[in-house]
């Protein structure tokens, strides 16, 4: 058995009262709609978070470059999900596609007889939406416009009707379809594992969000199957002869991995001036400063609308760009970026599609990462300090 009596039972409970669907194309609007942000189909508001907030990317990338601010956060091991570093972590792994554990979005009809189609963005309002765990990957999928892949869909069967989703999902209908879908930190032959879905703090009376032993979505009437722990059973300690139970959840080794994945990419973007590569004649800087100056009015009006948000502007003027004019698109970025910062190529035909802070692609940027390019080739952002060959895709909605 992967699981033992008492998360079997609770496990019996859940689905005796709860629809359960596996979604491998969860629309990133949904998280506007959750939020509250007024305008549905855009992602200014996690945009202008993301970049201007007080340890967002501007402010923090510079404190990056000191190498003693790094030590300093690492020993901490501080987990907000405020942080730039985690953000961009978080960011990093979704273009990766290397998310561990699914994400938990429970619904809950608004009328008896509303509809939601995932196609269909005028009826996403049409229920109420609580997602947790995974709200920072969720805002993440609204900041790159990239839909997740990996998320389990909750409906309490008092509120459900077959026609309620439009879309097809992947019904799962008892806990023996429910493992595979947790990826462990090692490899463990399955029948070693062992999933332990019931919260220790399951009887404490202060935990509003705790209901039936697990994480409980109040608004929308469900249980979520949370993962609290998982391990080897075979990882024994031979000498007090027990199973050690060592997590081998992705969730333990996260803040090193935060940190890993921050390690040189404030000092290549600022061993350079960051550079554009194109072919293009127009005043390709000009046109990136407009996108710049609108969309810091952009944050400044959320300021005056939310008078508890804060946003910080001073730390742009360290953040220039060169443009350089070329006749084609370079066959050697890095050479000629003297093998050094991170260089940008834009083609001619594609600058007015272009809807993002500059600064914005440096998200697609990794120290084991060569390049990220989109499909067709016409944008893409090269580590020309990095020798290898490893490659990112830069998603087409992520800069219209």
């Amino acid at each position: 058995m992967l699981i033992n009596k008492k998360n079997e039972e609770f496990l019996d409970l859940f689905f005796k009262k709860h629809r359960l669907f596996f979604c491998d194309d969860f629309p990133w609007q949904f998280f506007n709609y959750e939020n509250g942000t007024i305008d549905k189909n855009q992602n200014t508001n996690v945009r202008a978070d993301y970049l201007f907030s007080k340890y967002g990317f501007f402010r923090e990338t510079l404190k990056e470059r000191d190498i003693n601010y790094i030590n300093k956060e690492r020993k901490k091991r501080l987990d907000y999900t405020y942080y730039h570093r985690q953000r961009r972590y978080i960011v990093q792994e979704l273009i990766d596609d290397n998310f561990f554990n699914p994400t938990h979005h429970s619904f809950k009809p608004r009328e008896i007889d509303s509809i939601i189609d995932f196609y269909n963005i005028e009826t996403f309002d049409n229920a109420k939406l609580i997602t947790h765990p995974g709200h920072t990957r969720f805002q993440s999928s609204c900041f790159l416009r990239k839909n997740l892949n990996k998320c389990f869909v909750y409906v309490n069967k008092e509120h459900y009707r077959d026609d309620l989703f439009t879309k097809q999902m992947k019904e799962i209908k008892n806990y023996s379809e429910l493992f595979d879908y947790w990826k462990p930190l090692k490899n463990v032959k399955k029948e070693n594992l062992r999933f332990d879905f019931i919260s220790p703090k399951y009887d404490d009376p202060t935990k509003i969000d705790i209901k039936n032993g697990t994480k409980y979505h109040k608004q929308t009437e469900c249980n979520v199957l949370k993962l609290w722990d998982y391990y080897d059973v075979t990882d024994i300690d031979k000498e007090k002869n027990i199973i050690r139970g060592q997590s081998i959840l992705h969730s333990t080794k996260y803040i090193d991995y935060v940190f890993d994945s921050s390690e040189q990419i404030a000092d290549t973007l600022f061993e350079k001036k960051l550079t554009i590569y194109t072919n293009s004649k127009d005043d390709v800087k000009l046109y990136f400063k407009l996108i710049r100056n609108n969309l810091v009015e952009f944050a400044k009006q959320i300021m005056k609308k939310k008078k508890h948000t804060q946003y910080f502007f001073d730390e742009l003027k360290y953040y220039d760009f060169d443009v350089v004019v070329v006749d084609e698109k370079p066959k050697n970025i890095s050479e000629l970026n003297s093998n050094k910062g991170f260089a940008i190529w834009i083609d001619k035909s594609i600058l007015y599609d272009i809807k993002r802070e500059i600064y914005e692609f440096t998200f697609f940027t990794r120290k084991n990462i060569k390049s990220a390019e989109t499909n067709d080739g016409k944008i893409s952002i090269t580590n020309c300090r990095y020798t290898g060959n490893e490659k990112w895709n830069i998603n087409k909605e992520f800069y219209l």
